[in-house]
């Protein structure tokens, strides 16, 4: 684990710290938390103590309800966990979400389960390049739930932005409650490979939320 302690997760469960039989499937549980908690503010280890010299305390807070609900569920953080607990941890979280790679400063979107929903996104380009002068693929996904995704090409969204960026259209039925992000291939015009391109891998977090 990253910035929990097997003793902090004790604690918090209050079980006993000299209780070894469970320590292995805790340690799951927080490891688990922690991936959840950097994937949806789209952010690394190295990046939380870059700009806040240590993990902050709400991050470490909403670390330990996503193990405590694992740990009533009996499996590692999940959608349904979130569904608990949509707004404890949505306001322990949220704030330190980095928008990254996606477009200028949207808020978080909430919606509820059953909605369609656009997921507008673009990607920083060499060479001015538009996102609608490259080829791309990718996925959309559910962080609480990795195995849940709807892939999309090129050709499945809709230009916006005179080619800047696109949005692909989610039918939340298909994904589930949760936090969603993007993963996108991108292939840049690079003659210095035998393919004529070179693929880039971006993670962008469009910052939507859907509750039940």
């Amino acid at each position: 684990m990253k910035w929990l302690t097997l003793n902090e997760i004790k604690d918090q469960l209050r079980i006993e710290r000299d209780f070894t039989l469970e320590d292995d499937k805790l340690t799951g549980y927080g490891e688990s938390a922690e991936e959840v908690i950097l994937e949806i503010c789209n952010r690394t280890y190295d990046d939380f103590i870059d700009n806040y010299g240590c993990i902050p305390k709400p991050i470490w807070e909403a670390s330990l309800l996503l193990v405590n609900l694992s740990y009533q569920q009996g499996t590692a953080a999940s959608t349904q966990q979130m569904y608990a607990i949509p707004y404890a941890f949505d306001t322990k979280v949220m704030p330190y979400m980095r928008l990254g790679t996606n477009t200028d400063a949207v808020p978080v979107q909430v919606v509820t389960l059953g909605s369609d929903v656009k997921i507008a996104f673009t990607v920083d380009l060499p060479d001015d390049l538009k996102l609608s002068d490259v080829d791309f693929n990718g996925y959309v996904y559910n962080a609480m739930k990795k195995d849940v995704k709807m892939d999309f090409t090129k050709a499945d969204c809709i230009m916006i932005e005179d080619g800047v960026a696109y949005v692909v259209l989610v039918d939340t039925d298909d994904l589930d409650i949760g936090t969603y992000l993007l993963k996108v291939w991108v292939y840049i015009p690079d003659t210095d490979y035998p393919t004529g391109y070179r693929k880039e891998v971006i993670n962008i977090n469009p910052h939507v939320s859907v509750k039940g």
